[in-house]
């Protein structure tokens, strides 16, 4: 009879675990977590997590607890290669967050879309990203419509010439490509293009090139930890060439902190913040989650796990699938982030800022 009682309570333990673990609705994300483009994933990370956090302690999906699953893709397109199917044969999430670096988004988007997987990125901005896939959405605007507004903003300064320093990857190559091509649409001339890769410690080779070129701006194309590197080695390089960055990397306050007077006179685009209710209430509970400022895409990946909890809440069904379709119908949103519209491609709608930093404080001026 012990043996028998025994059997049983292992049974019931056994069931209860295999029907807590059912009872999940798995999200998936793909970000870099090492390495230097950490700098982007680690806030990401959190704001997903925090948006987790606060879904399941108000009684998750419909009853059912979300789990979030993260794997490190790196900035390495083999690497998140790896990640995805790591991610999608193991835990079989119902939607993935990622990626951020628009390369290893690119490589795994064949992917998701094979296995009608919702993929959402918080961060990624090529434009190819556009026709990437049914089921891929990013809930930040293209590099396409942010270099269209800068280089009509740029012209309109009166500026005729630019040389591009961009890093040599993906993200920097659609970012050179577009900005070249608008540039030029309003009259202006790109004169060189520098690259630098993305492990690079120092761009002073690039700069000096660029000095002797006297272009009438400098267009900078970066991630945050070498915005540093180029904001420091332009001012030690005596050069007082105006910058101008297409890149995001500047909202992130680390940057402003290492740089320091470097980063004065700099001008960069970004989407514009929203300060509504939503935003106020997850900085809040951000700085006390983390202990710390939301750096930059921490909002958007929050909104991307609240926007998919949203989504599943209204729903009879739980499942990719339907997910995926109920996201094409998403119409100003209020998020973290903005306000979120997806067009037919999957990409989001929202509006941007630009910014100017002075006495290390950055101001939006148009």
């Amino acid at each position: 009879m012990k043996k028998i009682v025994l059997i049983l309570f292992a049974l019931v333990i056994l069931f209860g675990c295999n029907q807590s673990k059912d009872e999940t609705i798995k999200i998936g994300a793909i970000l870099p977590l090492t390495g230097d483009a950490a700098a982007w994933g680690i806030p990401p990370r959190n704001g997903a997590l925090l948006a987790v956090e606060q879904i399941n302690a108000k009684g998750g999906i419909n009853g059912k607890k979300l789990e979030l699953i993260v794997e490190d893709g790196g900035c390495d397109p083999k690497m998140g290669v790896n990640a995805i199917n790591k991610l999608l044969s193991a835990d079989k999430p119902i939607a993935v967050v990622g990626a951020v670096c628009s390369a290893v988004t690119l490589a795994i988007a064949p992917i998701v879309e094979k296995n009608k997987t919702v993929l959402i990125s918080p961060a990624s901005t090529h434009p190819s990203i556009t026709d990437a896939g049914d089921y891929i959405f990013r809930v930040i605007p293209s590099d396409e419509l942010r270099a269209k507004i800068f280089a009509e903003y740029i012209t309109s300064l009166g500026y005729k010439t630019a040389v591009v320093l961009a890093i040599n990857n993906e993200a920097g190559k659609g970012a050179e490509l577009n900005f070249t091509k608008y540039f030029e649409q309003q009259g202006g001339k790109v004169i060189g293009v520098e690259n630098y890769m993305p492990d690079a410690n120092t761009v002073k080779t690039q700069l000096t090139i660029i000095k002797e070129l006297k272009p009438d701006i400098i267009l900078a194309l970066s991630q945050v930890t070498d915005a540093v590197m180029v904001l420091k080695e332009t001012k030690e390089l005596n050069i007082n060439i105006p910058l101008f960055f297409q890149s995001e990397a500047l909202d992130d306050p680390s940057v402003i902190q290492n740089a320091g007077n470097a980063a004065n006179g700099a001008t960069y685009i970004t989407f514009a913040k929203n300060d509504n209710e939503i935003a106020k209430s997850f900085e809040k509970a951000y700085k006390i989650r983390f202990n710390e400022e939301p750096n930059v895409f921490a909002p958007e990946a929050y909104d991307a796990v609240m926007l998919i909890a949203d989504m599943l809440n209204k729903s009879e069904e739980i499942n990719s699938e339907k997910l995926h379709s109920d996201l094409y119908n998403v119409s100003e949103y209020m998020g973290a982030s903005g306000i979120l519209t997806f067009d037919s491609n999957g990409d989001v709608i929202k509006p941007l800022n630009i910014k100017r930093i002075d006495d290390l404080i950055p101001s939006v001026i148009k």
